[in-house]
């Protein structure tokens, strides 16, 4: 009755405080989500006035010491958080209103005291988190009201004793620490319950032993840790019931030899982790049985000094081995690693090898090697290992980093050479045979003063450099390809702040501000007011970079004034070869689209052939402004179609009758043109037109009563001319010629022709072309009418 009447009332006020729900302070509060988080802050006690429907509440390092009645307001929890609290007790039952939770975590409290009533009513609890409290012992059936249970964490308390039954009704749980406490034994039917359990963590107790079936029936479980339990002798019942267990941690005890017999019934063990304990020597075959072990670490075995040869002879799956910080380790025997084709990963970091020989990597798929902390003398070589990806090599005894050091090393993307206190220099070509570098981290050499030129050459696709925490003083931006640098690290270098490191302060002045705080580059050399000075925040003034300034203005002037000559001799030699450029594109159909200006411009080029460049570009031959004899335009062309001849001028302009004549001058010859109008060889009788040669010429000029009535068509294919004589270019002559101009005007008066533009109204045109010049044109009969 009262438990009702309880119910009730937490009912009414739930619906109280729903309407008046507020957020403390140092809370936050979000309704959307039913979250409420207070952390840091000085809370007490649980507040009652938060919004009842919350799902998540979670109250950490504040001062609560107890649960009370107040968390039965917020019956939708799915997960409350009350760790790092001064919690001292449980109240029994507590939890009955929160059938809904899902974690507890009650960790790093002061817990004393828990009983098998504490977390009655949580049927749904999966995660419960009592660790770091102050527990002494696990009673029976302390869990038997959480059938859900899934993790259970008891590590860091002070339990000393399980009993018998201290598991019971904990079917479904999986993962169980119960490390760092003061158990001594394990008795043998505690853990029979934990049918389904997986993960097991007893490491950090005081096991002297393991009683024979302690884990019979944990048929489930993939991992056992129970290093640094003190154990000094392992026997073949230890493990019995483990054949499915795929992890074991062995670690930190005190086994004066390999347990090689006793761990040869765990056929599925994967991961073995065995070092800290007191044997000297790595057997031959010390893992024999295991065939299915990926991963082996053998650390800190203070008095190891000699791993025989064929130690994992018996292991061809291993994919890693970890032998490290054993300082006894001086070298390893030749083939101490034979038999491993699948080996990936090897660290022998922190041992005493002085050297390395190459006959002991013959691996093909290694991709990680860590000889760092070793006294190495760096005469080693690595170039087997064609497919090694990561490499760290620091802390070792070497002054210089030669050029091609890591040579064969082709698939190297990573490498680390830190902390050699020795490392003096960096040469040039050092990674050059690392094309596939993405990142070097070169860090805390107390005596790298400088970097050679060229030392980081040849890596197209390096990303991030590191050279933090060295002695350099200056950094020449040619020492790195920039094209995929996304991350560079000069911090804690005593940087003089001076005109060679502009460029690093334009660069950092680009970032973001975030990337600003993380690079914080102080000027530590230099001229004194510098020092302790930002890099970022510098002018280029305050760096004495005034006479570069000056110069690149100059350069910026020189490459005006240049462009502005090339645009100018360009413009030039463009106007001068115009006319060419002109005749050019007309040829090629880009002038326009008329044929009969094409077969002009064919003709000019003719005309040009046979005269000189200076007479053909007088102003009376204007090739551009065509004029054309008035008597022979449409003439027949001998390869048929109508064509209208063009001619420069070259005739005569005195006044009056024409009595000029121009001649075309031949140079050994006495046959001397005799021309009205110095155009072609042709004469017009009686309206008909004869071409040929000169001496032909001057036969056919007679009366027009003594030629034949009728002219015989003269086709230029069956006319045999005797050859023109050859005219130099460019040579003409002008005379008076009364003979010529009186035979030409009688020869027209006799056939009644009149041809304009004379005074004496007679002309006659001689037309000098020697492509046509054995031709005979047809011409109208009526030649005014032309």
């Amino acid at each position: 009755m009262k438990r009702q009447l309880l119910g009730l009332l937490v009912l009414v006020v739930v619906g109280t405080v729903g309407a008046v729900s507020y957020c403390p302070n140092r809370c936050v509060c979000d309704d959307e989500k039913l979250h409420v988080t207070c952390g840091e802050g000085e809370l007490d006690v649980l507040p009652i006035a938060l919004n009842p429907s919350i799902g998540r509440l979670v109250i950490k390092f504040n001062r609560i010491k107890s649960i009370d009645s107040s968390i039965q307001f917020y019956t939708e929890l799915t997960m409350l958080d009350l760790s790092y609290n001064h919690l001292l007790s449980i109240p029994e039952r507590i939890f009955m209103y929160q059938k809904k939770l899902l974690q507890l975590h009650l960790n790093n409290n002061k817990l004393g005291a828990v009983t098998n009533r504490t977390f009655g009513g949580l049927d749904e609890l999966r995660v419960l988190n009592l660790r770091g409290n102050f527990i002494d012992e696990i009673g029976s059936e302390m869990f038997k009201a959480l059938p859900k249970l899934e993790e259970l964490n008891l590590g860091q308390n002070r339990i000393a004793t399980l009993h018998a039954s201290a598991f019971d009704g904990l079917a479904n749980l999986r993962v169980l620490y119960l490390d760092d406490n003061s158990i001594s034994t394990i008795p043998t039917l505690s853990l029979t319950p934990l049918k389904g359990l997986a993960e097991l963590y007893l490491g950090t107790n005081s096991l002297f032993r393991v009683l024979p079936g302690a884990f019979e029936g944990l048929t489930q479980l993939r991992r056992l840790d129970i290093h640094g339990s003190m154990l000094v002798n392992i026997t073949s019942e230890t493990f019995r019931g483990l054949e499915s267990i795929r992890s074991l941690d062995i670690s930190d005890n005190h086994l004066l030899k390999v347990p090689t017999v006793q761990l040869s019934g765990l056929k599925r063990l994967e991961d073995l982790t065995i070092g800290q304990n007191d044997f000297e020597v790595i057997p031959e075959g010390a893992f024999f049985g295991l065939s299915n072990l990926k991963s082996i670490d053998i650390s800190g075995a203070l008095n190891l000094r000699q791993i025989q040869s064929g130690a994992f002879s018996a292991n061809p799956n291993l994919e890693s081995i970890t032998i490290a910080s054993n300082k006894e380790l001086l070298d390893l025997d030749e083939g101490a690693f034979a038999g491993l084709p699948h080996i990936r990963k090897v660290s022998l970091r922190d041992n005493k090898i002085a050297t390395f020989h190459e006959e002991l990597l013959p691996w093909k798929h290694l991709v990680e090697f860590d000889l760092t902390e070793n006294p190495l003398v760096c005469d080693c070589n690595l170039s087997g290992l064609k497919r090694l990806e990561d490499l760290t090599i620091g802390q070792n005894d070497f002054e210089v980093i030669p050029e091609g050091a890591f040579f064969g090393l082709s698939n190297l993307k990573s490498i680390d050479i830190s902390g050699a206190l020795n490392l003096r220099q960096i040469q040039s070509g050092a990674f050059s045979a690392n094309p596939n570098l993405e990142s070097i981290t070169i860090a805390s050499n107390k005596e790298l003063l400088d970097l050679d030129e060229g030392a980081f050459a040849g890596l197209p696709h390096i990303r991030k450099v590191s050279l933090r925490d060295n002695k350099i003083a200056t950094f020449h931006e040619e020492l790195l390809p920039w094209k995929h640098l996304v991350e560079f690290d000069l911090t804690e270098n005593p940087l003089v702040c001076d005109c060679n490191v502009l460029w690093l302060r334009n660069l950092l002045q680009r970032q973001s501000p975030e990337v600003q705080e993380d690079a914080q580059l102080v000027c530590t050399g230099g001229p004194d007011r510098l020092h302790g000075e930002l890099l970022r925040e510098l002018t280029p003034d305050l760096l004495g970079c005034q006479h570069l300034q000056s110069k690149e203005r100059a350069i910026f002037g020189a490459i005006i004034v240049a462009s502005a000559a090339s645009v100018t001799t360009l413009v030039l030699i463009v106007y001068r070869l115009r006319h060419r450029i002109l005749d050019t594109l007309r040829r090629m159909g880009w002038g326009g689209s008329n044929k009969r200006a094409t077969l002009h411009e064919e003709k000019d080029v003719e005309v040009q052939k046979s005269l000189g460049e200076v007479e053909y570009h007088q102003p009376h031959c204007n090739i551009y402004t065509y004029n054309y004899h008035p008597a022979y335009r449409n003439y027949q062309h001998p390869f048929g179609g109508q064509y209208t001849l063009p001619y420069p001028h070259y005739q005569s302009h005195a006044a009056g009758v024409s009595t000029g004549a121009a001649t075309l001058q031949q140079p050994h010859s006495h046959h001397t043109l005799q021309q009205s109008a110095p155009n072609s060889i042709v004469a017009v009788t009686g309206g008909t037109v004869y071409g040929g040669h000169p001496q032909q010429q001057q036969q056919q000029q007679l009366p027009s009563q003594q030629q034949p009535q009728q002219q015989q068509p003269h086709h230029h294919h069956h006319h045999q001319q005797p050859p023109l004589p050859q005219t130099p270019k460019g040579t003409l002559s002008t005379s008076s010629s009364t003979t010529s101009s009186s035979t030409s005007s009688s020869a027209l008066s006799s056939s009644g022709s009149t041809v304009s533009g004379v005074s004496a109204q007679t002309q006659s045109s001689t037309i000098y072309s020697p492509q046509y010049a054995h031709h005979i044109y047809e011409v109208p009969k009526n030649v005014s009418d032309t």
